[in-house]
């Protein structure tokens, strides 16, 4: 194999991976810009983080990067297109629990429990 074509494959899993976690991500914000209504949040940095998201692509990305390793030499058709797609949606899910399992909570987190045990 010449290294263009597992060049091409990486990138091209990054990119599906990436889209993947956008359709994801997408779901989210709806899903927050809802809640957000419900509370009365008008003001759009009250609720969206652009940086989670732009680490959730990245993140989707990496899944499908590591999925497009895998399928280095199989034929590049709507299936194995697909199957990137649906790698950075569903390896996002995997890879952040890893990482919740393994990191400590970030500061908002941390504000949450804190309210919830307070009876906020």
């Amino acid at each position: 194999m010449e290294i263009g074509v597992a060049i091409l494959y990486v990138v091209l899993g990054i990119i599906l991976g990436a889209v993947g976690q956008g359709a994801r991500a997408i779901i989210g914000v709806k899903k927050a810009a809802d809640e957000a209504a419900a509370k009365c949040q008008t003001r759009v940095d009250e609720w969206f983080d652009t940086k989670r998201l732009l680490f959730s692509l990245i993140v989707g990305g990496i899944a499908g990067c590591l999925a497009a390793i895998l399928l280095i030499e199989t034929p590049i058709d709507k299936e194995l297109l697909l199957g990137l797609v649906a790698a950075g949606y569903a390896g996002t899910d995997f890879i952040e629990g890893l990482m919740s399992k393994y990191t400590p909570p970030t500061k908002s987190e941390c504000t949450e429990v804190q309210g919830k045990e307070n009876g906020s």
